[in-house]
């Protein structure tokens, strides 16, 4: 293997080639590089099953096996039916189904404005009731006064905890 080196956008297209080598849905690979420190470059597919998450899984691996300066990622969710990602440092691929796609909006997580500290979406997090329906929330804004009607509706959902009712 040579010591070839190559950049993280090139490296990018080789991984999305052999994405749509196996009819990967709707990959879109997302620029990072001015944007965050975590990575240059996220991919994010549709994958229509299990054994196609997984055939995709594999041919990246495949591919990426041989060619000149690319390293072996670090891969989770591969026994899973519906995330797998794959970490080369610089890209991260995340192959997906299309219920988790929808679930976890990352594409719209990272080509959105975000306030300072936000984090991605995470399993459960869904608007509080009524407030989009309030007009009070609005996602496109991504302004300091849409989060703290958020977080101040959240609160009001919490129910005070009743000392007597502690054992």
């Amino acid at each position: 293997m040579s010591n070839t080196k190559i950049d993280s956008k090139e490296r990018a297209q080789i991984i999305l080639d052999a994405i749509e080598d196996r009819k990967g849905h709707e990959p879109v690979l997302i620029d990072l590089r001015e944007k965050v420190n975590v990575a240059d470059f996220f991919l994010i597919v549709t994958a229509t099953s299990t054994p196609h998450l997984r055939a995709l899984a594999e041919n990246v691996l495949e591919r990426v096996k041989d060619e000149p300066g690319m390293s072996k990622p670090n891969v989770q969710g591969e026994a899973s039916v519906e995330w797998v990602l794959m970490d080369f440092g610089d890209i991260v691929v995340h192959l997906m189904s299309e219920e988790a796609r929808e679930r976890y909006k990352l594409e719209q997580f990272w080509t959105t404005p975000q306030p300072k500290g936000a984090l991605p979406p995470t399993p459960g997090t869904i608007l509080p009731e009524g407030l989009e329906a309030q007009g009070n929330w609005s996602e496109d804004e991504g302004d300091d006064d849409d989060d703290a009607l958020f977080f101040a509706a959240a609160d009001q959902e919490v129910e005070p905890l009743d000392e007597d009712d502690v054992e």
